[in-house]
């Protein structure tokens, strides 16, 4: 027994620390593989996404840390973008919040809603929003303009903008023609100004007296017929 003993060889754990160091290596060297590919495709990625054809990562910075911190910076601004909701096209959020500002503000009579089979018209009565034959809006409801260009901001529906008045213009064939193009125009430049709008998105049209809601037969109709209406679309909804 004691003979085994002192036959037994002391260094023999040195083979063993050997091959476990060396399986540990391995394993590392798999993970910088697996590392330096993954990295790649990170690249290709994102280059992919410039769209340019432009490489945005060149090969100095892969020998960098920067390449790595840059790259990275990227990867999470493209995964931002990516939570980001997109643009809304939901007529019934932007009507519920028309509803909300309109009972907030008291102006159940100045701001009329109308649901249509395409959309809406949120309706503004032109004596409150302008002065008698003029085509600007008055300086202290401008509020009103404000509210609706940063609800439509917000939506990626189209927009029409009509002007309108009553029968009282007959001096000049055209007057109330020209009268209600320059107020649905000066409402538009409002709107995208404020609200930074894509002017694409909006129509601008007048109609004079020629498409009264009520009969021209009395002051109270024709304060109804005068107005502002800003129609908005369903998404595919055709103009008109």
């Amino acid at each position: 027994m004691e003979e085994e003993e002192k036959g037994a060889d002391a260094n023999a754990w040195v083979a063993s620390f050997g091959d476990l160091i060396t399986l540990l290596m391995t394993f590392f060297v798999l993970i910088i593989s697996m590392s330096i590919i993954k990295m790649d495709e990170i690249v290709e990625a994102i280059n992919r996404n410039n769209g340019t054809g432009d490489n945005l990562v060149s090969a100095d910075m892969k020998e960098t840390g920067i390449f790595e911190e840059q790259v990275m910076s990227k990867v999470q601004l493209l995964m931002d973008e990516d939570d980001l909701p997109p643009p809304l096209d939901n007529i019934e959020f932007l009507y519920d919040s028309v509803v909300i500002f309109i009972s907030e503000k008291d102006l159940v009579n100045v701001i009329d809603l109308e649901k249509t089979r395409d959309g809406f018209i949120i309706r503004i009565r032109a004596d409150i929003l302008f002065e008698t034959g003029n085509p600007r809006p008055k300086e202290q409801y401008l509020y009103l303009l404000d509210e609706i260009a940063q609800l439509l901001s917000v939506v990626s529906n189209d927009v029409r903008i009509e002007g309108h008045t009553d029968d009282h213009y007959s001096k000049d064939r055209y007057a109330d023609i020209k009268l209600s193009v320059s107020r649905a125009t000066n409402v538009c430049r409002y709107l995208v100004d404020s609200g930074d709008i894509n002017p694409s998105r909006i129509g601008v049209a007048g109609y004079g007296k020629l498409r009264p809601l009520f009969p021209n037969i009395d002051e109270e109709n024709r304060a109804k017929n005068r107005r502002v209406e800003i129609i908005v679309k369903e998404q595919g909804a055709a103009d008109g």
